[in-house]
């Protein structure tokens, strides 16, 4: 039976790598997007591409309507928060709390959005929840340089991924924390995602961050 994963953010290059690695692998590939953004994969017939804005309940919902009526079931989420952090300035000074709830709603509640919006096609499948994400978000590193704004929203998404491994691993559920590479070959990181997302591990009740060269990050 084919295998499904559904991915969030697709439009991001790193994303679209791992889009068409899965495709590669014969699974089929759920590509998800803002409306703004034209998701192109032409000549893959593995990868459907649908319409999903995380930030946007109601687009939630329409986008697992819309899968819905794709496939019966989902064996894998994949979430991309929306902020990359990207042009944020460093430093308490310069947080606002306009921009502290938006990299909240994009980054946090977002991915928790699509978590409970397909949850219910997962019951027949895998049970994987994966999130891509970023070491500025850890609490163990406190790295310089990092936006107050987009930390926070990492660091809150990541103990509701602690809190949904607490809640769902008792009904079978197993999950995946992993930073990609921020420079170098997409595809090399790309297929050390794809391992680590569809590999069993023998440690499953520890929630990790791993990178893409297999080292544990710290949460």
């Amino acid at each position: 039976m084919t295998q499904v994963v559904l991915i969030t953010e697709a439009q991001h290059p790193w994303s679209t790598a791992l889009c068409r690695y899965f495709a590669m692998h014969q699974w089929k590939v759920i590509a998800c997007g803002p409306e703004s953004i034209d998701l192109s994969f032409i000549g893959t017939e593995q990868i459907h591409t649908v319409t999903l804005d995380p930030r946007s309940k109601e687009s939630v919902q329409a986008a697992a309507a819309h899968v819905q009526r794709i496939t019966g079931r989902i064996d894998l989420i994949v979430s991309q928060t929306v902020s990359t952090g990207d042009g944020e300035i460093a430093g308490i000074a310069s947080m606002s709390p306009a921009g502290l709830l938006d990299s909240f709603n994009g980054n946090a509640l977002g991915v928790i959005r699509v978590v409970e919006a397909f949850l219910p096609m997962m019951y027949q499948g895998l049970k994987r929840i994966a999130l891509l994400t970023d070491p500025k978000g850890s609490l163990g590193l406190s790295l310089p340089g990092s936006s107050m704004a987009y930390s926070m929203s990492k660091a809150a998404l990541h103990m509701a991924y602690t809190m949904m491994h607490g809640d769902l691993s008792r009904e079978g559920y197993t999950f995946r924390l992993y930073a990609p590479a921020t420079e170098g070959d997409m595809n090399l990181s790309a297929e050390a995602a794809f391992r680590y997302f569809t590999h069993a591990r023998e440690d499953e009740e520890r929630m990790v961050l791993l990178n893409e060269a297999g080292a544990e990050v710290p949460l």
